[in-house]
């Protein structure tokens, strides 16, 4: 007995390894058949039903928004618009009266896409007019339907709203079959007759695919009816213009009380979901359907599924468990005995199951490799790095004792010949400022690393970290390879390609002259190192050779004075292009000079600049210590183009100062003409000098500075105000847009017409119309 339950405790990952498998098959089986198989089934039914509702108020809204805007708009027009209400009831036309008319109702078509046409009957005076047309009689207009139905008197109040027609034209003397909803605006006598309608055509087919987004086929569809059960929109066109008003469900969708909701039905003999969601007020019906047969032999497909899948998985979970414990456990025991019997170390906890005690075992061995490893790369890359200094920097002798410490500090120097390169990081002071050190260390390792793989079809190479934005690098070159310099420039510029493509900085790369022997490394280094200089004048990311014009001094009186002096004049006079050129001109004269020119040159403009400052900025200090401290850090600046950055940007802030005062008394006046303006624009008499008058200043200065400040003169900001004006009262009133000229200020209405079509790129009707249907 005391054997039996000691097993657990010294084979407890045997116990938890059958006990997590036999939990696993059971959670899967629980998971597997009673989720998957209810819930998903319920899912899929609920989420058919949804779709159902989803897609009937997709339509709904879609048709709400044509439908009801282009009804209340030509509500609109019927009622307010003088022109259309002469067109219905006036006696005479002239030839242009009547050619406006139809230019207006051409105009109202094409700022709908809904709309198919456009008719004014005016019944007195026997004239139809038409978008399509010229001015007809009522007998020879090619609308004869709608003619007979406006003959027919209130009898038309009973189709509702949206009046269905399946007409037959003759345009251009080609017969065209036409399917169209009809809105008709007009008044009845009491003798039932009518003077005069408006008439707006929509088409059916428009309306139908800017609606029927649910597609074709049995087991989805949708459509719009009117309150007589005639389809107004289909999803399938053979249904349009016919009533359905006799099949059950829309008799029972047509009587009932509630504006929306989801009813099941039978047709020949399939059962399907009917959602539908009414208008409130211009009698028109969303009906969607979707079949349930095809839902629900989706839901029984999807169980069958799960079922073969489940069982599938128990018999792959059963065999798994078995082969596990078989494959997994016995090894694991095997190795847990060995190490527990040969183990110098005591394991601990003391009772520690066959995983614990190989876990202690590992960290156990793992801390004596680390310490062995640190040991190791210590003394060897502080001793690699402190003898490739003593090369580069002259201290190397080449003495039996000195090529030993390179053979077994693995130096793969020997035999040359060889060349030395300084690799420097482009904008590193900006660098240290966004990283941490352990960033910047890991940047300078993998450039190191991405120059050694680059380098090896050229030589090998050894690379160590000189300073903190410089990397050496020296190579002792192949014997395969030209040592002709545009060999490792070609082989430099596939390193600075690599660089930039894996990390998310730049370098710059400089290159000596071969040598052929160890000693004279220091030679190539030196030469690196000047030619790294002249990455001022060069620019940041590129390979720089050395050349020897690098060494040669340049003739002291050289120095561009007269450039000096004309520089700080611009500066006091506040000419910011013309000291831009200058500046320009100045930078590239001193690019051509030797390096330490360069710089002595440049922080003697800079001084010179400084004491300019300090006249015309005398009570600003902040402006002068800019100027110190660039020049105070000229050389830590990547390139010229960087220092001319900057300093055109501290000089152009000193002359800003100095303007400022003058600036800011600009801007006062501008005010006061703008706010003058916000609240007297809709006075017709207002005049360029009762503006002037509120700056007390003469109007050749005020116009001179509002222009400076706003880049237009009065009179059109002026002009532009009131167009804006008149663009927020076009969208938000029904006022005619002769009545708002007068309210922006414009007395003239047809000047009104014709600027704010200049304006605008639109009529004002146009622009009322297009931006309330938006």
């Amino acid at each position: 007995m005391i054997r039996i339950r000691g097993i657990p405790l010294k084979n407890s990952v045997l116990v938890k390894t059958v006990f997590f498998h036999s939990m696993l098959v059971l959670i899967l089986v629980s998971v597997v058949s009673f989720f998957m198989m209810n819930t998903v089934s319920r899912g899929l039914t609920k989420e058919a039903k949804a779709s159902v509702d989803t897609m009937t108020e997709q339509n709904y809204h879609t048709a709400n928004v044509l439908l009801r805007s282009t009804y209340y708009y030509f509500g609109q027009l019927y009622t307010n618009d003088t022109e259309i209400f002469n067109a219905m009831y006036g006696d005479e036309f002239t030839g242009m009266q009547s050619k406006r008319i139809r230019d207006k109702l051409v105009d109202l078509k094409a700022a709908n896409p809904l709309i198919e046409s456009v008719y004014i009957y005016n019944m007195n005076h026997d004239t139809v007019f038409s978008s399509e047309s010229t001015r007809n009689t009522l007998d020879s207009f090619y609308d004869n339907g709608m003619t007979e139905l406006l003959k027919q008197g209130q009898k038309i109040g009973n189709r509702g709203v949206f009046i269905p027609r399946r007409e037959r034209f003759s345009y251009n003397n080609t017969p065209v079959d036409m399917n169209l909803l009809s809105i008709v605006y007009t008044q009845f006598k009491q003798d039932g007759a009518s003077d005069g309608a408006l008439v707006v055509n929509l088409n059916q087919q428009t309306l139908q695919e800017l609606i029927s987004k649910a597609g074709q086929g049995i087991s989805r569809q949708s459509m719009i009816i009117n309150q007589q059960g005639m389809v107004l929109s289909h999803s399938d066109p053979q249904y349009l213009m016919k009533s359905i008003a006799d099949e059950r469900y829309i008799d029972e969708i047509l009587h009932s009380e509630h504006t929306r909701g989801q009813i099941s039905v039978s047709i020949k003999g399939d059962n399907y979901l009917v959602a539908y969601l009414k208008s409130d007020q211009l009698g028109w019906i969303a009906i969607s359907m979707v079949e349930e047969n095809s839902i629900l032999g989706t839901v029984i497909m999807v169980q069958r599924f799960i079922l073969c899948i489940t069982g599938l998985f128990i018999i792959i979970a059963i065999v798994s468990a078995i082969l596990s414990i078989r494959s997994i456990y016995i090894p694991v025991r095997n190795l847990a005995r060995k190490i527990g019997g040969s183990s110098t170390k005591p394991l601990h906890p003391p009772h520690a199951n066959e995983y614990e005690m190989i876990e202690s075992w590992i960290s156990h061995q793992e801390e004596r490799v680390q310490d062995l490893q640190s040991s190791i790369l210590r003394y060897s890359d502080a001793g690699k790095k402190e003898l490739l200094k003593e090369v580069i920097l002259g201290g190397f002798k080449e003495t039996p004792a000195n090529l030993e410490r390179i053979h077994n500090l693995g130096i793969l120097l020997d035999g040359g010949p060889y060349v030395a390169a300084a690799i420097r990081i482009d904008n590193y002071y900006s660098l240290s400022n966004r990283f941490q050190l352990e960033d910047l260390a890991l940047f300078k390792y993998a450039i190191m690393n991405i120059a050694d793989e680059t380098m090896r079809p050229y030589g090998t190479a050894e690379l160590f970290e000189y300073s903190d934005d410089m990397i050496a690098v020296l190579i002792n070159l192949s014997e395969g390879q030209s040592h002709h310099a545009d060999a490792y420039h070609k082989a430099f510029n596939e390193v600075l390609g690599n660089i930039r493509e894996y990390l998310p900085l730049s370098v710059t790369i400089s290159i000596g002259t071969v040598v052929h022997r160890l000693v004279q490394v220091t030679y190539s280094w030196s030469q690196a190192c000047q030619a790294a200089q002249y990455r001022i004048v060069h620019g940041t990311g590129t390979v720089i050779p050395y050349v020897p014009e690098m060494s040669q001094r340049m003739p002291a009186d050289e120095y561009p004075y007269q450039l000096e002096k004309m520089i700080t004049d611009q500066m006091k006079m506040g000419n910011k292009r013309k000291h831009l050129e200058l500046v320009d001109e100045f930078f590239e004269t001193i690019s051509k000079y030797q390096y330490e020119e360069i710089i002595q040159y440049l922080s003697q403009m800079v001084i010179m600049s400084e004491r300019v400052a300090k006249v015309i900025t005398d009570d600003d200090e902040l402006l002068h210590m800019d100027l110190s401290s660039l020049s105070e850090s000229l050389r830590q600046w990547d390139t010229l183009a960087h220092i001319k950055e900057e300093y055109v940007r501290i000089c152009e802030k000193i002359m800003d100062f100095r303007d400022n005062d003058f600036s800011l008394r600009g801007v006062k006046v501008v005010d006061k003409v703008k706010e003058y303006i916000h609240t007297e624009y809709s006075n017709p008499d207002l005049t360029i000098d009762d503006l002037v008058k509120q700056t007390g200043m003469t109007k050749n200065h005020v116009r001179k500075i509002f222009n400076d400040l706003c880049g237009e003169t009065i009179s059109q900001y002026l002009s532009n105000y009131r167009f804006e004006k008149a663009k927020e009262l076009l969208i938000q009133t029904d006022y005619p847009a002769a009545k708002i000229s007068e309210m922006v200020g414009i007395a003239n209405s047809n000047y009104f017409y014709v600027s704010f079509k200049k304006y605008a790129g639109k009529s004002p009707q146009h622009y009322r119309m297009e931006h309330r249907l938006n």
